[in-house]
């Protein structure tokens, strides 16, 4: 077989393994050593066998709007000339740099406005996360490690069309994040309450830190993490919160992967709102660029 044959299969294969929703924040994943457990709390809902349905124009977009990205990918997945062409999903260029950083994007095929739309938690939507980990890793669309993934806020983007963005993450960050380890969440339900000073790049003040929410998760080829977002929101928000609350603040939102030396998988969320009562002065982000090798 091909490489590049086995690279289409394994890709059909990776669309196949649809999100399974998240349905329990009481969820108990303990950590021995390097290997990360899951208990039996740990509930996944299995995958609905009812007909799956698109995403809602009204909340995600139509698919006659005019932005740029939208109509870019469906330029380029149309005559399959995107650097990775699949039905679910393409892979384009991402932030162009003089210092020739490399950096892609993976754009769905479906009109999907950004991390507000609530189709993007359902069980239907394809692994988005997952395919982008994947083709980080597949000519021609390498990323040098430690890779990571990232989706900015709707405050924070350029494009109204959902975009993953695959880059080198920051040494500075991928170090704060492991020398604070202990400082992580290791359940959905504890991950409303971590704070983690992770040290990125700003254009305008350099190398500054900013308040993280961080979970250690040991992967995410079966788990939705939009849909494990929105659950930690309703755990943030506290009494009286309900899925449609933190629906409403999914827009302020920043969420970044990043690998863990130890094994797993960063799972990093922030948002201006954020505050580190321990450290007041230091606030949130709503962008995932500060940790990623994007920019100078």
């Amino acid at each position: 077989m091909r490489e590049s044959d086995r690279a289409n299969d394994e890709a059909s294969e990776l669309t196949r393994r649809r999100f399974i929703q998240f349905s329990s924040l009481a969820g108990t994943t303990i950590l021995t050593g390097a290997g990360i457990l899951t208990g039996a709390e740990h509930a996944l809902a299995a995958a609905s066998s009812t007909c799956a349905k698109g995403p809602d124009p009204k909340k995600c977009g139509k698919t006659t709007d005019s932005d740029s990205l939208w109509q870019h990918m469906q330029k380029c997945h149309g005559n399959n000339t995107c650097l990775q062409n699949h039905a679910d999903y393409v892979v384009m260029g991402g932030a162009k740099s003089k210092k020739k950083y490399v950096n892609y994007i993976l754009v769905p095929t479906e009109r999907v406005n950004g991390i507000e739309c609530p189709w993007i938690c359902d069980n239907s939507a394809p692994n988005y996360w997952s395919a982008a980990d994947y083709y980080a890793t597949q000519p021609p669309t390498v990323v040098p490690t430690p890779v990571g993934l990232g989706i900015n806020s709707k405050q924070a983007r350029d494009f109204d069309q959902l975009h993953i963005h695959m880059a080198r993450a920051r040494w500075e960050s991928w170090h704060d994040l492991a020398a604070q380890d202990n400082l992580a969440a290791r359940t959905v339900a504890n991950w409303a309450d971590s704070r983690v000073s992770v040290r990125g790049f700003s254009e305008t003040l350099g190398i500054i830190p900013h308040t993280y929410r961080v979970l250690i998760w040991p992967g995410f080829t079966h788990d939705n993490l939009f849909a494990m977002l929105r659950s930690m929101l309703v755990r943030a928000l506290g009494h009286g919160a309900t899925t449609a609350k933190a629906q409403a603040i999914m827009q302020y939102q920043t969420l970044i992967v990043i690998p863990r030396p130890a094994g797993g998988y960063y799972i990093v969320n922030s948002e201006k709102a954020v505050r580190d009562p321990n450290n007041p002065k230091l606030v949130g982000t709503d962008t995932c660029d500060p940790l990623l090798l994007m920019h100078p």
